[in-house]
């Protein structure tokens, strides 16, 4: 079974909408559907599980109802952070997941994922234990000293963008959370699971993603570049329906 852990218990708090940012429409619909539709359709996905804050179960409940997002089956409470959200996403699968399944996980504030990048993600995580979507990194950088200051050029071509969507097999990072439970750790908001999984000793594979997939909605000019981009292909669309003469 492949499974969709999409994560969408975050604040939005750098937002500042009076609702969490996966739930702010973008012309008439949430954030957070547009996301969601990509994996109700993708071949690749058998169920989807999304993390959330227990007061907006009800609101998430109602998105998928009215956008037929049948393929949900789990609604998790979310962590204080996204670290721990996908924590207890992963510990809330043991009692449904086998070993081999895979668990493919997401942002809801990313819906422009394309269902050739959660093909890729599925197949590599098959091959490989786990996968990663990446982007190369197009701009020079420097090391920075924190204090307004760089004293190092870093070559670009060192270093890869991380992005989502990033997919385990389930027991394979359930082992991880597993361990780390038993030593006592305390999750902070910076252990993302690839930085878990290097510590662990562990290489990551990646596949190359889509260009639009790199937009994640975090402020509003996120937002206005997606609205954009969805009247442009609109736009496209029309332009198309017109030229074939329907």
């Amino acid at each position: 079974m492949n499974v969709a852990t999409i994560l969408a218990a975050g604040q939005g708090k750098r937002f500042g909408a009076e609702v969490p940012k996966q739930f702010v429409e973008v012309l008439g619909k949430p954030i957070l559907a547009y996301t969601l539709e990509v994996f109700q359709e993708s071949p690749d996905i058998d169920a989807i599980q999304i993390v959330c804050q227990p007061e907006h179960k009800d609101r998430v409940m109602g998105i998928a109802r009215d956008y037929r997002i049948d393929k949900l089956r789990w609604i998790t409470d979310g962590g204080n952070s996204c670290p721990k959200s996908f924590r207890n996403a992963v510990f809330a699968m043991r009692d449904v997941l086998k070993d081999d399944a895979i668990i493919v996980t997401h942002m809801s504030v990313s819906p422009l994922v394309s269902p050739e990048d959660i093909a890729a993600s599925v197949a590599m995580c098959k091959e490989k234990g786990c996968s990663f979507t990446m982007h190369p990194v197009r701009i020079c950088m420097a090391r920075g000293g924190g204090e307004g200051w760089a004293d190092t050029n870093a070559p670009k071509e060192s270093f890869i963008e991380l992005n989502a969507p990033w997919s385990f097999r389930y027991g394979e990072v359930y082992d991880l959370y597993r361990r780390l439970e038993e030593r006592g750790y305390v999750l902070s908001e910076a252990d993302y699971t690839l930085g878990l999984w290097f510590a662990d000793g562990r290489k990551a594979w990646y596949v190359r993603g889509c260009e639009a997939g790199q937009m994640k909605i975090t402020t509003t000019h996120d937002r206005d570049l997606f609205e954009g981009y969805l009247l442009l292909k609109r736009k496209e669309a029309e332009h198309e329906r017109l030229h074939r003469g329907d």
